[in-house]
């Protein structure tokens, strides 16, 4: 049978740049890209209007723009940028030609031609100049003593599982072995360090694999989790795998960081013994939990911290809004200073003169365009046959969009600004600081909100209008009108950025409007080299709240011998591969944190899914479609600004970024306003997969080939505006596991546990187990894992004993709060076909049997236990309610997890019974 691979490093062919020049090489083209235009422009301008110096020039230009294209292709790794380098070369080859017909045709074709010329040396210009930049800046930065300390590094990685044909190609023992139908399935198991041969050999030893896994839902999750871990206590210590979701998370790294091992170099700030017990940790009573009781409202617990709180966000909006919106300050007034030197159409400035278009640029557009579609006709059914012609329509439709947004749509623009701008009142003359376009837009836009207060209400309240008194609130729309939202919120904010574009091109390159931009220009630079954008979010914020409330150690003093709660001094950094490991001779499972890397745009990942698995713990980061590398590895290859998050407490708020501008199965369309406020979570981490291809790349002496960024710099922001998030790109953007499946179960499946506790505090609403049912469609599609529920409507509200007298709660009473199966593996999991794994899943309900004070508390609060997510300021009453129901329902769990045993009926009449019991 097929066996999935369980680890290592494995070299295999990555994707570098092909015919890599030499350092001496590289300089020399770099320089000339730049040098041969600049000594062209200056014997051109110096010679006057003569034939054969306009023809010199042409050839020089062509020439330096060639060499900077060629620069362009050393440089790019991924199929985009290469396509870009090959439309650049195009474009510098059109620049020539059309140059030379201008030179020598009269009147409008010469005007024609001079169009063309000017939007294709545009783009190669763009190209050029950015290729030859990274190039010189890589020959100076990826230094050979550079490479060399780089490749000596360890780096143990797997490399992610193929999918699309351009993808690397699999390690050779997998390639051998093709007998297993399923690739998706076997290749969805890769989990370094799990076997299947030794899950086997437990299993003929009656011995279970077994795992825990807490759901996420914020502080709600995490005090039914703690509730329930209390009364599994048991089965905890016996399991081999803790996956923790989210809120779920917030208790597994409380627990983990009560009994690590690792401490700060000094030992902690009280003098005492450091208590590592897993039998008495948070238990009822215990100083950490009575820590936590008092630290239940995480977020801010003071008015004080709620006013840092929104302090942070305001801070994040008002540098986000710069970073977004400088752009289009800067690009405007370096357009309005080429409108005035490049024959477009001119973008004049004035509410009643349209900009219409001269006859010779809407012949050259006219002309480009046909090429491409005839092109296009002709490569059409046979581009096998025909690349080089498919690939040429693509770049002359690419170049005909150009010269139409270039003589069409700024000016139009620039007519719709000079508009608006005589609409409200301001005059036309905007040469002075072009900052005064960004707020008449902005007061314009906030008069039109006003004016239209009464329907935004409306259209507002009903988001979270409710089922019924006490209901969960109701989701938002989804499907076509979803997406509706969601193009109509990007194109409020694309439309507002354009106009600020657009009012600052209609200053022609006005002297003030110059200063303005590059005032504009230094700030941009200087904010994005100072500036993390992870760090204008709120997730430092959030990562410091959790770790203030749950990252503790329990000590007893050595003066009097009390037992107190220690908290983490926030100077020390819970490095994931030290803090995340339990001291020596603590019986604890692996702790594995489950968090979804966003993945759009390419169709690597199933519509509406948007996520894959990205898990961190103390030996592995990553996942099968994006790779892995062994946590230690990474955290001493990444700059120093990553490592922060690369913590038990870092994964703890990187598994729990619930409220991100990506957000996987879970997207809404508000998710973008996320990104523009900065009042968003997640953060962008190493890409295990790009990592390993840079550090192949470094051992081999490819300078070329990228390495990971110093810092998250302003493309990134931009990407979650826009919603790009390229599969191999140097990092990923990490959110909640709860973006890809809430339970963590999955993970355990994938793990090839056979036996599961599953603690779902989820708060999906009635009349079925949301989060369970989609965990299993998703296990079953990735995994090939089939799940037979023995009673699964036993666990749904109003199926209980009701009470006499129509009882408030007889409605919300369910029979058990327990769900049961059994769990069958396919053959590609590389698990014996007579092993059947058991599943017990324990879900926040109501029943009968349930203690008075919880049942009085919840007629009390009629959302109980379905307090929203969006509710993380628990008191003491809320918090302690939903710790016992965590307590009641893994009592529960544990009574029901008796094996199963299935008689089978065969033809020979031979009794053969499949059990879920190994022994």
């Amino acid at each position: 049978m097929s066996q999935p691979h369980t680890g290592g490093t494995v070299p295999l062919p990555i994707t570098i740049p092909s015919g890599a020049p030499s350092r001496p090489v590289a300089l020399a083209v770099a320089f000339a890209t730049v040098a041969l235009p600049a000594v062209a422009a200056g014997g051109a301008a110096a010679a006057g209007p003569a034939l054969g110096w306009d023809l010199l020039f042409l050839a020089c230009y062509g020439a330096g723009l060639w060499l900077g294209t060629v620069a362009a292709s050393w440089v790019a790794w991924t199929p985009r940028v290469a396509a870009a380098a090959r439309f650049g070369r195009t474009a510098t080859v059109l620049t020539v030609l059309a140059g030379t017909l201008q030179s020598l045709l009269p009147g409008h074709a010469a005007a024609a031609a001079a169009t063309v010329k000017y939007s294709a040396a545009l783009s190669a210009t763009l190209i050029a100049g950015c290729g030859a930049t990274i190039l010189a800046w890589r020959c100076a930065a990826h230094s050979a003593r550079r490479l060399a300390r780089r490749a000596a590094k360890d780096l143990d990685a797997v490399p992610p599982r193929p999918l699309e044909p351009d993808d690397p190609l699999a390690p050779s023992p997998e390639r051998s072995t093709p007998d297993a139908e399923a690739t998706r399935w076997r290749n969805a198991y890769t989990v370094p360090g799990v076997d299947p041969a030794e899950v086997n050999a437990r299993w003929a030893r009656g011995e279970h694999t077994t795992g825990c896994c807490l759901s996420g839902g914020g502080i709600r999750a995490a005090a039914v989790a703690m509730g329930a871990l209390q009364s599994l206590r048991g089965e905890l210590l016996g399991a081999d795998h803790l996956v923790s979701v989210s809120g779920g998370g917030y208790t597994a790294g409380a627990l983990q960081q009560a009994l690590t091992g690792a401490s700060p170099p000094g030992g902690p700030p009280v003098r005492g013994e450091v208590l590592r017990d897993p039998e008495s940790a948070y238990r009822e009573g215990s100083a950490e939990l009575h820590h936590i009781r008092r630290h239940s409202s995480y977020l801010a617990d003071t008015p004080g911290q709620l006013l840092a709180a929104l302090g942070r966000v305001a801070r994040g909006l008002v540098l986000s809004l710069a970073l977004l919106f400088g752009p289009a300050i800067a690009l405007g007034v370096a357009a309005g200073w080429l409108y005035r030197h490049v024959p477009f159409t001119d973008p004049a400035l004035g509410p009643l003169a349209f900009p219409v278009p001269r006859p010779a640029t809407l012949a050259a557009l006219g002309v480009v365009a046909v090429a491409a579609f005839l092109l296009a006709l002709f490569a059409a059914g046979a581009a096998a046959e025909r690349p080089r012609s498919a690939r040429l329509a693509r770049q002359l439709a690419t170049l005909a969009g150009l010269t139409a947004v270039l003589t069409l749509a700024v000016p139009a623009l620039g007519w719709l600004a000079g508009w608006l701008l005589a609409r409200t009142g301001q005059g036309v003359e905007i040469a002075g600081p072009v900052g005064t376009v960004l707020l008449t837009f902005a007061a314009t836009l906030a008069s039109i909100a006003w004016r239209h207060r009464g329907a935004l209400g409306r259209r507002l309240s009903g988001l979270t209008r409710s089922r019924r008194d006490g209901a969960v609130p109701a989701a938002l729309p989804n499907g076509v009108l979803q997406r509706l939202l969601v193009i109509g919120t990007l194109g409020v904010l694309a439309g507002a950025w354009l106009l600020v574009f657009a009012g600052s091109a209609t200053t022609r390159g006005a002297p003030a409007a110059l200063v303005t931009g590059a005032l504009v220009l230094a700030v941009l630079v200087v904010l994005g080299a100072l500036f993390d954008v992870t760090s204008l979010s709120l997730h430092p914020f959030f990562r410091q709240r959790l770790a203030a409330a749950f990252a503790v150690r329990a000590v007893r003093r050595a003066g009097d011998g009390q037992v107190v709660a220690v908290p983490y001094e926030p100077a020390e950094r819970t490095t994931l591969s030290s803090y995340g490991r339990v001291a020596e001779g603590v019986r604890f499972p692996r702790l594995v944190f489950a968090a979804a890397a966003n993945l759009t745009g390419e169709g690597r990942t199933a519509p509406g899914l948007n996520a894959v698995s990205y898990t961190m713990s103390a030996d592995w980061t990553g996942g099968p479609d994006v790779g892995w590398v062994r946590t230690r590895d990474l955290e001493g290859s990444v700059p120093p600004r990553f490592r922060r998050d690369l913590t038990v407490q870092g994964a703890v708020a990187v598994s729990g970024a619930a409220f991100a501008s990506a957000m996987g199965r879970a997207s809404r369309w508000y998710q973008v306003l996320f990104a523009v406020s900065g009042a968003r979570l997640g953060a962008w981490l190493p890409n295990p997969g790009f990592l390993r291809r840079a550090h192949e790349a470094a051992g081999r002496g490819h300078w070329t080939h990228p390495w990971l960024p110093r810092a998250r710099r302003l493309p990134y922001l931009w990407r979650e505006v826009f919603g790009s998030h390229p599969h191999r790109d140097p990092l990923l953007h990490v959110t909640d596991g709860g973006h890809y499946d809430n339970l963590g179960l999955v993970e355990l499946l994938r793990r090839r546990c056979t036996r599961i506790f599953c603690v779902d505090a989820t708060g999906d609403a009635p009349p079925s187990a949301t989060a369970l049912a989609q965990a299993l469609t998703l296990a079953h599609q990735e995994l090939g894992v089939r799940v037979e529920l023995d009673e699964p409507w036993l666990a749904e509200p109003g199926t209980g004993q009701p009470w006499e007298g129509g009882h408030p709660l007889n409605s919300r009473l369910s029979q058990s709060p327990v769900l049961t199966g059994t769990i069958v593996y396919p053959p590609e999991s590389g698990l014996d076909a007579e092993i059947r794994g058991r599943l017990v899943v324990a879900k926040a309900l109501l029943w009968r049997d349930l203690p008075y004070p919880l049942l009085s508390y919840a007629a009390r609060h009629p959302e109980f236990p379905h307090d929203s997510t969006g509710d993380q300021w628990f008191g003491h009453e809320k918090f302690s309610a939903y710790t016992e129901l965590g307590r009641h329902i893994g009592a529960a769990a544990r009574e029901a997890a008796d094996p199963l045993h299935v008689p089978l009926a065969t033809p020979d009449d031979t009794e053969v019974v499949l059990t879920t019991d190994p022994s």
